[in-house]
C-alpha cells in the first residue's frame, strides 16, 4: 500500500472513530433525555423522531466520507475491514427483517416500514443494524464509555427524584396525569421501560464499581447512580427488572465473596440502596387528593431507625473487609462448590414451592404454574398473551408476517378474548421479546437472534476483559429482562449501541480475565 494511501486511509477511519465516539455519547447520554412540548402524552413518537434523526444523520455523515474517500482518495469503502462473525449474524438479522417485511401478507393494508404496533417496524430494525455496523467497524473502545452510563443515570434519576417529590422538570406530568402518578416518571416514560433502560445503566454502574480499580472521581459517578437509581427502582416495582437483577446477583455471588476487595465494594452499594429505603420512608411524599397538591410529610419511624442502622453495619463491614484482604477468586474448586451449591439452593426452593401453597402473590403463581395451572392472569396478563401467541406460531412460521406485525394477527383473532378480561385494549406485543420476534419474524428470524446471543456470550467469555465483562453483565441482564417485556424505541438503541460497545471492548489488549475474577486495572486513559 502507498504511502500517501495509508495516510488517507487513517484520516477517514479517524474522522469515523470520532463521529462513533459522538454518536455513543448522544445515544447513551442525551437520547434518553429528548422530549417535546407533548410530556408523556407522546414520548413514543417523541423519541422515535428523535431516534430517527440522530441515527440516520450518523449513517449519513459515515456513509458521505466513505463515498467521499473512495472518489477522491480512491480508499475502497471496506479496505482492511475483515468482519466477525456476530457481525455477519447481523447482516443475516437485518435481511431476514426485509424479506419478512416484503414478503408480509400484511405489506399492502400496513405500512410496515413504521410498523403497526410500537413503532418497530423495518425502518427500526434496518437502524439498529446499521449502527451496529458501523459502531463495531469503524468505531474505538474507550474507558470513558463506561461512566457514560453513569452520568446518564445520575441525568435520568435526577428527573426522576424531583418529579417524585413534587417538582414537573420539562413539564412531563400534564392533564390527565399527576405527579403522585409513579406509573410514568423520568424522560423514559412507562414503568416497565424505566426497568428495562435501569436494566442497563444500573447494572453497568454497579459492576463497574464493583470489579473496575478505576480513580475513586469514577468510583463516586458510578456509586451515586447506584443510590439514584435503585431508590427510584424500588419505588416503581417492576418484576421483570427484579427478576433480571436477582438473575445476575446470584449469577456473581461466587466470584465477589471469593474475594475481599469485590465484596466490600458490593456491601458499600448494597448500603447505598438501604439508604435509600430509609431516606424514601423519612421524605414520605403524600399525595392528598382533596386539595391535589403533593407534599414531603417527613417521618422518622423504627423502619427508618433499623435502615439507618444497618447501613452503618455494612459500612463498618465493608470496612473490615478492606483491611484484612483475601483472595480465592483464582481457585477454581471453590467457585465450582459455590455454584453447586446455589443450583441446588434454587432446586430445592422451587421443590419447596412446589409442595407449599401461597394466597397470593408471584410465589403462589410459581407454585400453580409448577403444578401444571396457566392461569391467564398469572405474570401480569403475561400467561394470557403468551399461550394465544405461541398458538399463532404455525401461520407464517418460518420467517413470520413482517416486523411489528405482532398487533394485527393478535387482535385479528382474540378481540373477544381481551374483551372478556375487561376493558378492551390493544396488545401489540406478547409481553415477551422472543415470542414476539417468533410471530413477527418467524422461527428463521428468532434462530438467527438467538445466534447472535449465542455467539455474544461465547465471545464475551471467551476473550473477556475488564470492560468487556462489565458491558456483557448488563447485556445478560437486559436480555433477561426481554423474557417479560417488549422493544421499544425509548430503550433499545441503548441497548443495541450497549451490544455494539462490547464488540469494541473485547478487541482492547487489556489484561485477560482468569478464573473467574476480574484483573486489577492501573492503565491510563490515552
Amino acid at each position: 500500500m502507498k504511502e500517501v494511501e495509508i495516510d488517507y486511509l487513517k484520516k477517514r477511519n479517524n474522522l469515523l472513530e470520532k463521529l462513533t465516539e459522538l454518536y455513543i455519547f448522544i445515544i447513551i447520554v442525551i437520547f434518553p433525555l429528548c422530549v417535546d412540548s407533548t410530556g408523556f402524552f407522546r414520548i413514543l413518537e417523541c423519541k422515535y423522531k428523535c431516534y430517527l434523526i440522530i441515527a440516520i444523520t450518523y449513517i449519513a455523515i459515515s456513509l458521505t466520507a466513505i463515498i467521499y474517500y473512495y472518489i477522491f482518495h480512491k480508499i475502497r469503502p471496506f479496505k482492511n475491514i475483515k468482519l466477525s462473525k456476530v457481525q455477519y449474524v447481523v447482516i443475516a438479522f437485518w435481511g431476514i427483517n426485509i424479506i419478512s417485511c416484503v414478503l408480509s401478507p400484511y405489506r399492502k393494508k400496513y405500512n410496515l416500514l413504521l410498523g403497526v404496533g410500537r413503532g418497530e417496524g423495518l425502518i427500526n430494525m434496518s437502524l439498529y443494524c446499521i449502527t451496529f455496523l458501523l459502531i463495531s467497524i469503524f468505531g474505538k473502545f474507550r474507558k470513558r464509555y463506561i461512566t457514560y452510563f453513569s452520568i446518564s443515570s445520575i441525568c435520568i434519576n435526577t428527573i426522576a427524584i424531583l418529579q417524585y417529590i413534587g417538582f414537573n422538570p420539562f413539564n412531563m406530568y400534564q392533564e390527565g396525569i399527576g405527579t403522585h402518578n409513579v406509573s410514568f416518571m423520568t424522560t423514559i416514560g412507562n414503568v416497565d421501560f424505566i426497568s428495562a433502560m435501569y436494566c442497563i445503566l444500573l447494572t453497568i454502574s454497579f459492576v463497574a464499581f464493583v470489579f473496575l480499580d478505576e480513580e475513586m472521581k469514577y468510583k463516586i459517578i458510578h456509586l451515586i447512580s447506584i443510590f439514584m437509581g435503585f431508590f427510584i427502582f424500588i419505588i416503581i416495582n417492576v418484576m421483570s427488572g427484579k427478576v433480571a437483577f436477582l438473575a445476575i446477583f446470584v449469577l456473581l455471588f461466587p466470584i465477589i465473596v471469593t474475594n475481599s476487595k469485590r465484596l466490600y465494594r458490593t456491601i458499600i452499594a448494597m448500603s447505598m440502596i438501604i439508604l435509600g429505603l430509609a431516606v424514601n420512608i423519612i421524605i414520605n411524599p403524600t399525595y392528598h387528593f382533596n386539595i391535589q397538591k403533593l407534599t414531603l410529610d417527613f417521618q422518622f419511624n423504627e423502619i427508618a431507625f433499623a435502615l439507618i442502622v444497618i447501613t452503618g453495619i455494612f459500612l463498618y463491614l465493608s470496612k473490615l473487609l478492606y483491611r484484612y484482604e483475601y483472595d480465592l477468586s483464582k481457585n477454581k474448586k471453590i467457585i465450582k462448590i459455590l455454584y453447586i451449591i446455589m443450583i441446588v439452593s434454587i432446586i430445592l426452593i422451587f421443590i419447596a414451592l412446589y409442595f407449599i401453597n401461597f394466597s397470593s402473590g408471584i410465589l403462589y403463581e410459581i407454585h400453580e404454574v409448577l403444578h401444571g395451572n396457566f392461569d391467564d392472569n398469572f405474570g401480569t396478563y403475561r400467561v394470557f398473551l403468551w399461550k394465544r401467541a405461541f398458538s399463532l406460531m404455525n401461520e407464517h412460521l418460518s420467517i413470520g408476517s413482517g416486523p411489528d406485525t405482532f398487533a394485527v394477527r393478535f387482535m385479528d383473532k382474540y378481540t373477544e378474548d381481551v374483551r372478556a378480561l375487561g376493558e378492551l385494549s390493544i396488545n401489540d406485543t406478547a409481553a415477551n421479546v422472543y415470542i414476539t420476534m417468533l410471530i413477527n419474524i418467524g422461527v428463521v428470524g428468532l434462530a438467527i437472534y438467538l445466534l447472535y446471543i449465542f455467539l455474544q456470550l461465547k465471545d464475551g467469555l471467551r476473550r473477556k476483559n475488564n470492560y468487556s465483562f462489565v458491558l456483557l453483565i448488563a447485556i445478560l441482564c437486559y436480555w433477561i429482562q426481554d423474557f417479560f417485556n417488549l422493544w421499544v424505541v425509548i430503550v433499545v438503541p441503548v441497548f443495541w449501541t450497549l451490544m455494539a460497545i462490547h464488540q469494541l471492548a473485547l478487541n482492547k489488549d487489556t489484561k485477560v480475565l482468569k478464573d473467574g475474577g476480574i484483573t486489577n486495572e492501573s492503565e491510563k486513559e490515552k
